[in-house]
């Protein structure tokens, strides 16, 4: 019942972020008459220092920096899974050896990596996808290989074996029932951080180039107006905040 109730705040999340962009206007138009506006009715959130609607930009922001972020989870956590099923199950040297780098890998700062990664790639949204993947993996593999190594000399796995079933549909049916609610977890442990790594990068620009709305920039264009126009920064770190919020209250329902 608490999944179900997690899955639908989810759920309602993403439609009202959906909605937000439906609603709100073009984040990209520009209005040199009504430059670093206060909030009032016609700009609830006020505008930046190019006329742009602030509301408009951290509705769309959220798509962006949200969506790389539970992107590159969902890739996480299949990559995860299959490469701790991969040396969970066998006993080998080459899994031993695999599984000591994914040890020795997870040792290393993420955003480190991940700054490694984009300033080599170049800021892009694809750059960022793949640098959080790629360091968001390891803890994912590292959980699937343990429950693997235990699971695999159980009984039922066992009669699978015996009759003769292929190593992937044992996986499927015998292993994944009990690896993708323990990835779920850590999945939702994982999010907040992220979803800070995105706005982080976004901030040292290497995010998604400009003009695109992205709440890591926002921040980033709010400090050269923090004593004229303090909405600037509110807005993108009210939002942060928010979602580490619910995210964390989520996890943390059993």
């Amino acid at each position: 019942m608490r999944a179900r109730r997690r899955a639908a705040l989810v759920a309602a999340g993403i439609g009202v972020a959906v909605l937000g962009v439906g609603l709100t206007g073009d984040p990209l138009v520009t209005d040199m008459g009504a430059v670093l506006r206060a909030p009032s009715l016609a700009h609830p959130l006020g505008t930046d220092e190019l006329g742009r609607d602030v509301l408009a930009r951290l509705a769309h922001g959220a798509l962006l920096t949200l969506g790389t972020a539970g992107s590159a989870l969902v890739v996480a956590v299949l990559l995860g899974l299959l490469a701790g099923c991969a040396t969970g199950w066998s006993s080998s040297p080459v899994a031993a050896l695999v599984r000591a780098g994914v040890d020795v890998a997870t040792a290393l700062p993420p955003l480190i990596v991940a700054l490694v990664t984009t300033l080599i790639a170049g800021p892009s949204t694809a750059a960022l996808l793949l640098a959080l993947a790629g360091v968001s993996w390891l803890p994912f593999a590292r959980q699937a290989d343990a429950m693997t190594a235990q699971l695999r000399t159980r009984n039922w796995v066992l009669a699978h074996r015996a009759l003769g079933a292929g190593r992937l549909l044992i996986w499927r049916r015998s292993l994944l029932p009990f690896l993708a609610p323990a990835a779920g977890a850590l999945a939702a442990v994982r999010l907040p951080a992220l979803v800070n790594t995105v706005a982080a990068l976004g901030f040292l620009g290497l995010g998604p180039p400009p003009p695109r709305p992205e709440w890591g920039a926002m921040i980033a264009e709010s400090v050269d107006h923090l004593g004229t126009a303090p909405w600037l920064l509110a807005a993108p770190v009210l939002a942060l905040v928010a979602v580490q919020t619910i995210v964390a209250a989520l996890a943390a329902e059993r």
